[in-house]
């Protein structure tokens, strides 16, 4: 595809805020793969990945609310059933008319809700690191890393060796990616996390949820109404995910499919961003004419 690897970053306003994304291959395609990163993350995270596929594809690589270049909520509102509302804006807004999602960690949670109430518009789902039941270990891992780590660094490599003393079979590779994915320049010269500083204030408190968004509190529930082709992607050395969970949320999608990535924790985007791409490669392309 001519212009495949040309990334363009741009923003839109949806939901009342502004978002930030990067774009690869052709702007005029109606279906473009959407991917939605983590929890304290941001689109970087794709990167690499996000080129590879680009070369079959129209990539979209967002930031979502209160990461990387996208708007600070000014209410705190992070739940989940606002970032869905956030998806629905911005998909509109972008005028697609049927989009892949691949979603990691918290943004494969709210591609699971996307996909629930969209089934005209999700052609497949990648889940990656994603399922209704996660290891409170792994959660307090990521938490316990952000929160103990300063606010302010002076070189990539001080985050990157924070990632490698909280995961330790990291590879440097692999923990200078993620490292990337989670931080931005000051103008002095220093590092500080890209994402709202409320991430790591372990004493805030989201405002309560009106009931509309109490409908999608139950993850299980959207699972069950998924409608579209999906693949489940679990790293092999996770500290997120259980086999059993990952098997669970294979049998509640009839004709799922299960890949494990090697090499690999949590972060499978940042770890092991090659592999990752060709298992969606595989994937989308097994579903031959589907996606269009």
């Amino acid at each position: 595809m001519a212009g495949a690897h040309r990334m363009n970053e741009t923003s839109i306003e949806a939901n009342g805020l502004q978002f930030q994304y990067q774009e690869w291959g052709d702007a005029r395609s109606r279906h473009a793969v959407v991917l939605l990163h983590g929890y304290a993350e941001t689109k970087a995270a794709w990167e690499e990945t996000a080129v590879d596929l680009a070369r079959e594809y129209r990539v979209i690589a967002l930031d979502q609310r209160g990461h990387g270049r996208s708007q600070r909520a000014p209410d705190r509102d992070y739940s989940r059933a606002t970032q869905v509302e956030d998806l629905e804006a911005i998909i509109g807004a972008l005028g697609l008319r049927s989009v892949t999602i691949v979603g990691h960690g918290m943004g494969g949670a709210n591609a699971i809700c996307y996909a629930a109430e969209h089934p005209d518009i999700v052609s497949a789902l990648i889940l990656v690191e994603t399922a209704p039941e996660v290891l409170r270990s792994g959660i307090e891992n990521l938490r316990r890393l952000l929160v103990t780590a300063p606010s302010a660094f002076d070189s990539v490599e001080e985050v990157a060796g924070l990632i490698r003393e909280a995961y330790p079979y990291t590879s440097q590779e692999q923990a200078d990616r993620r490292a990337r994915a989670s931080i931005s320049p000051t103008p002095d010269g220093a590092y500080v996390w890209d994402f709202d500083p409320v991430f790591r204030d372990s004493s805030a408190r989201p405002p309560e949820p009106d009931p509309g968004q109490r409908r999608l509190s139950d993850l299980w529930d959207s699972v069950d109404r998924i409608q579209c082709p999906v693949m489940i992607v679990r790293g092999s050395e996770t500290d997120m995910l259980t086999s059993e969970a990952v098997q669970r949320l294979h049998r509640r999608i009839p004709g799922s499919r299960v890949s494990l990535i090697e090499e690999a924790g949590h972060s499978v985007p940042t770890d092991q961003p090659a592999m990752l791409a060709l298992t969606i490669r595989e994937f989308l392309q097994s579903l031959s004419g589907a996606l269009i």
